[in-house]
Formats: structure tokens, sequence, C-alpha cells
């Protein structure tokens, strides 16, 4: 039996599944079912990666941040290094605390530059796609409780009309390219398929170089700090200058 008509299907743009409560393309019972698969799914990996923290294994080395110790459990997986290093990708964008700093270049040196690449795009984006997710459940209500609905609505306002160009800015700036924007961006009005294209296109010049150039990437990137810090300067300008009037004005006064 197929879960969606002909009308429907010619709506679908390319959107992954969490987009399909936005377009109303799923009853309430597959609503149900998507939810619960994802549930299930989120639950599966939370469990596996606090078993493989207290073991000391690959959730370890990421939240420790040990290239050494990485490398070695990643290389005896044998043929599920590459589901194992999605995993560790998957990991460190979950839990948007942890810095994967270390992880594109230690990718790098395992599988080569464009392996990793499509591996980090692959485990980034199924990632983002459930902070997405989670933002979009949760996410909005949960900032109401410390947002005035004022405030929110010209959040949601600027973030619809200038969300996406936001998010790849973000994102392509080291200094700002924070995983707590997924979530933030699922809180939001903003369109799934443009964030999530506006994600990748954001991450992908850093994790081509750090892929490419290796652990070499971490003696280069400070090199280029003053670069970065004046670009954050360039994005609070810009940031400010185009928050909705009534904001702006009430922050000068």
């Amino acid at each position: 039996m197929l879960l969606f008509n002909y009308e429907q299907l010619t709506q679908f743009q390319l959107f992954p599944l969490p987009v399909y409560d936005r377009l109303n393309l799923m009853t309430e019972k597959q609503r149900k079912i998507f939810d619960s698969v994802v549930v299930a799914f989120l639950l599966g990996f939370i469990v596996w990666a606090f078993l493989s923290f207290f073991k000391g294994q690959l959730a370890f080395d990421v939240v420790i941040n040990n290239p050494v110790g990485f490398k070695e459990y990643i290389v005896s997986l044998g043929p599920l290094a590459e589901i194992g290093y999605i995993a560790a990708v998957m990991l460190e964008v979950l839990v948007a605390f942890i810095p994967g700093w270390f992880v594109y270049p230690a990718g790098g040196a395992l599988f080569g530059a464009w392996q990793t690449v499509a591996l980090v795009l692959v485990g980034n984006f199924l990632a983002a796609s459930i902070s997405f997710w989670i933002g979009h459940k949760w996410g909005a209500k949960f900032l109401k409780t410390f947002v005035s609905a004022k405030h929110m609505e010209q959040f949601e306002r600027f973030m619809e009309k200038r969300g996406a160009l936001s998010v790849f800015l973000l994102k392509l700036n080291p200094i700002t390219s924070l995983d707590i924007w997924n979530y933030l961006a699922g809180a939001s009005p903003i369109k799934f398929w443009k964030f999530s294209l506006a994600n990748i296109l954001g991450i992908a010049p850093l994790v081509a170089i750090s892929a490419i150039l290796g652990e070499q990437t971490l003696n280069i990137l400070p090199q280029f700090l003053g670069v970065l810090v004046l670009l954050t300067v360039v994005y609070v300008v810009w940031f400010i200058l185009n928050l909705p009037k009534k904001i702006r004005n009430k922050k000068t006064n």
C-alpha cells in the first residue's frame, strides 16, 4: 500500500521525511509511525553512545578528543569502519557541545579526502535532520518558556525571510559553525530542504579542506584566526542590521 498518492508526490520537492509534517503530506497515523521510528532510532543511538563511552570505545574517543584512539578504533572495525565513522560524525553533531575538530582530518588519513567528505556529509545530514526534527517537535515550546510571544514572532519572521542565508553563513565560519543552530532552525519556520542545503553548503568547504590537508589542518587554521574573528564581527553587524526594526530600536534605546 502506497503511503502517498501521485498528487502528494508531485508536491514533494526532494524534501526528506521530517518536512512531511510541515507540508501536511502525512496522515496522523503516518506521522505517529514516523515519529515512533525516529524516537526508536534516537534511543538506540543514545544507548549505543553511552555503552561505547563507558567502555572506552568510539564515543569515548570522540568526547575526550583522542585522535589516536579514535583512528585505532575505526581501523579495528574492519569492513564496518565507514559505518563507525558516520556514527562518530553523527555523535558530535547531535551532542552540540562536542567539538569535531579532529574527526575530519582523521577521516582524511583513514579513508582519503573525497571518501571522507562523502561520509561526513552523510553523517552530518542524518544527525542534522534528527536535530531539526527535535527542534520542530519541542524547540518552539521550549523557547516560548524563555522568550516572549512578540519576540518569538519576530524571530520566526526573520528565519522565514533570511533563515537559509543565516544558517549558511554561520556554518561557513568555523568559529560560528555550532551544531546548536540545527535545533534552533527546527524550531523556526524555515523549510527543511532550505536548511539542509544551507547546512551542507556551509560545512562542505571546511570538511573538504580538513580531509585534504589531514592533521595539518590543526596547524594551519590558527594562522587564520584573525580573519575568522573579523568575519565573525561582520556576521554580528549583518545580523543586527537585519533584525526586525522593532527589536533593533529596542536594543539601541
